[in-house]
């Protein structure tokens, strides 16, 4: 069935997200064919936009595409997934480490989002929505949004990674542990045991999700 149609503009940018939920959603699997004629009928659009956005995907690396074949949603990769998760783990902690000082209702907002965590069992896209709500309230007062942006985009990757090992490893949430122990050390204005812990936090996921794809 036709979802609804898509109406926002630049339309190349909806169809971006649109494709990349789809994804997200299981409803495009790894390996699967994505024919941009049949998206453009879908979404009401044409197909000039549809392949805007499918090159994008393209470039982000979740697609791969075929000049005789067309796109294809990329297989999971352990190379791509180390390599790209080191990149996220550099940058994230340049970001952090540039921050401005974390106002009381940011470092409460963090440990609010783990609250919520800690309750949500079982819903995987909850579970990685918050998060990654939490890397961004963490990083929100990096001044430089170029680096944001960067960071943003590059989540794509480990996004795909960390719904296909919660579902396939059937763990029921994500730990908050390392969290905790983060805001922990913000609140002591102890910015050096922070970048610490979440230099560990990164380096742990990276491991993790190795182990699971190395099995």
């Amino acid at each position: 069935m036709a979802t609804n149609l898509i109406h926002r503009s630049p339309l190349r940018d909806a169809v971006y997200r649109e494709v990349l939920d789809r994804i997200h959603r299981g409803e495009l699997p790894a390996g699967s064919r994505v024919r941009d004629t049949t998206l453009a009928g879908q979404l009401g659009v044409s197909r000039t936009p549809v392949r805007e956005a499918l090159l994008r995907l393209v470039g982000d690396g979740v697609l791969e595409a075929d000049m005789g074949r067309g796109f294809t949603v990329s297989l999971l990769n352990p190379t791509e997934m180390r390599e790209t998760g080191a990149i996220l783990f550099s940058l994230e902690c340049l970001a952090l480490e540039t921050c401005n000082d974390l106002t009381a209702e940011q470092l409460n907002r963090l440990s609010s989002i783990d609250q919520e965590l800690e309750k949500t069992r079982g819903d995987a896209d909850r579970c990685i929505a918050l998060d990654e709500e939490w890397h961004r309230t963490l990083l929100q007062s990096c001044p430089n949004q170029r680096l944001l942006n960067l960071i943003a985009s590059l989540w794509q990757v480990p996004r795909r990674y960390m719904r296909a090992y919660l579902r396939d490893a059937g763990r029921l949430s994500l730990s908050t542990q390392h969290h905790a122990r983060i805001v922990e050390a913000l609140r002591r204005n102890d910015r050096k045991t922070a970048l610490e812990r979440f230099g560990h936090h990164w380096r742990r996921g990276i491991e993790e999700l190795d182990t699971w794809m190395q099995r």
